[in-house]
């Protein structure tokens, strides 16, 4: 179905100048910001990844400081209860130790093991995770290991990696005790992927918020400069029907009134010369066409007045059908003569808007006098016309008129609401702009389509 104001949007785009090259420079900053978004997003989750890998190794050492603080505090308070150095003293400080261990273990799940180590190299006390007893197997080489740190396998479970750390516990200026811990690495690398993973979800997050109102903003300037444009252009219009209104009541004036006396001159010639003897068809004919040609002229005059001049809408509450059967009353007298079936189908309901009833009355006679004139050109096949008010599911109400004429050509389609085009001859081309310029005045839309059993439908839709 065509779009009756294809034509009015086109015409923005040449009477509104400038407004292209905003709207260029609009979606270039907008892309714009949309790189700098999009770079700042990157630049974070980049910022984030980095973080996650320094994470790990600040999770250890966090870890082995409190580790070693409880450790070296635990160690004073045993030397202030059990100072003595016989077998049974040092039988209880290591019970004491490996179950001080077993709680420090018992509550952090990413320590695997922590043992401790003379200085000469023997194995003080020591206590596992439970389930990883099998990680003892690397003490043996762990204690004559000269590095302070370094990175094993997992014996009990394969695939994850372990930090040994060791560190040494001064006392009196002499190293007392080396501890080692041995940290799980996957452990704490998988919560810290945890904690980069959500913090990466919180910047596409923001970033997608801030895109989002991005394009509300550019689609709200969009539409703020779309309005711009139409109310732009309607006021060229306005201006332009003022200046035609002007010229055209004068043009209309000084022409209406020769029409109106050759006209009558031309009705006083045919009166004489009917009476006279020489007077023939030939000249009866010469005269009708001369009266014709000036009846079309004056209509041709009237009717560029009405859509010349500014539509004053006497708005009323309008009954489509009660609008629909005056318009019938008028033409059916015609459409009879020339056998031509009028059809009502109206749909069911209350079919009633605001408008002005006269307006709304002369923009369905124009329809029926097309729809009249392309039935009768059609020639020998059916002859009907019909008519009717609906809702649509939309919400919206249209009133249709469908004829079984010609239909719309392909050529026609893209000039019919163009101002003086017209295919019928002696047509005035101003019947369909009238009745367009006159549903959209109400806030509606004149559309029309080629039915499929032949003819045209057009229908003027009002929303409510």
């Amino acid at each position: 179905m065509a779009d009756s104001s294809s034509t009015d949007r086109t015409s923005f785009r040449t009477r509104v100048k400038g407004k292209p090259i905003f709207r260029r420079h609009l979606f270039i900053s907008s892309a714009l910001f949309l790189v700098v978004i999009g770079a700042i997003a990157f630049s974070l989750i980049d910022l984030a990844n980095r973080w996650a890998s320094e994470r790990v190794e600040l999770v250890m050492e966090a870890l082995r400081d409190d580790l070693q603080d409880r450790i070296e505090n635990q160690i004073r308070l045993l030397d202030l209860e059990l100072p003595g150095a016989d077998p049974a003293d040092e039988l209880r400080r290591r019970h004491h130790m490996e179950g001080f261990l077993e709680e420090l273990l018992a509550g952090n799940d990413q320590v695997v093991y922590v043992f401790a180590q003379h200085p000469r190299g023997d194995l003080l006390w020591r206590r596992l995770q439970m389930g990883r007893e099998l990680e003892q197997s690397h003490f043996p080489d762990l204690i004559l290991s000269s590095r302070a740190r370094q990175e094993i396998a997992s014996v009990s479970s394969p695939g994850k990696r372990i930090t040994d750390w060791v560190e040494p516990v001064v006392s009196e200026g002499q190293v007392r005790l080396l501890i080692h811990f041995g940290f799980d690495n996957t452990l704490i690398a998988g919560r810290v992927a945890e904690d980069q993973i959500r913090i990466n979800r919180q910047i596409l997050m923001a970033s997608s918020v801030v895109l989002a109102l991005l394009l509300v903003a550019l689609f709200y300037v969009l539409w703020l400069l779309k309005r711009a444009q139409l109310i732009e252009a309607e006021a060229h219009t306005a201006d332009r029907l003022a200046v035609l209104g002007t010229l055209a009541s004068g043009l209309a004036h000084e022409i209406r009134n020769p029409l109106s006396a050759i006209n009558l001159n031309l009705q006083m010639i045919e009166e004489e010369v009917s009476e006279s003897p020489t007077y023939s068809g030939e000249m009866a004919q010469l005269l009708a066409g001369a009266k014709s040609e000036i009846r079309r002229l004056e209509r041709l005059a009237r009717n560029f007045l009405v859509y010349a001049k500014p539509l004053k809408l006497d708005r009323q509450v309008v009954s489509l059908p009660q609008v629909l059967d005056q318009v019938v009353q008028l033409v059916a007298k015609e459409c009879d003569r020339a056998g031509i079936e009028l059809v009502r189908q109206d749909g069911p309901g209350v079919l009633e808007v605001r408008g002005d009833r006269d307006l709304l009355q002369q923009a369905l006679m124009n329809l029926l006098v097309n729809a009249r004139e392309s039935v009768l050109a059609s020639g020998d096949g059916p002859r009907r016309i019909s008519m009717g008010a609906r809702r649509e599911s939309s919400g919206r109400l249209a009133v249709w008129v469908r004829d079984s004429g010609t239909g719309v050509s392909e050529e026609e389609s893209g000039r019919l609401f163009d101002l003086f085009y017209s295919s019928k001859r002696g047509g005035t081309g101003l019947g369909l702009p009238i009745a367009q310029r006159i549903v959209e005045a109400h806030g509606g839309r004149l559309e029309w389509k080629n039915c499929d059993g032949g003819g045209s439908e057009f229908s003027m839709r009002f929303d409510l």
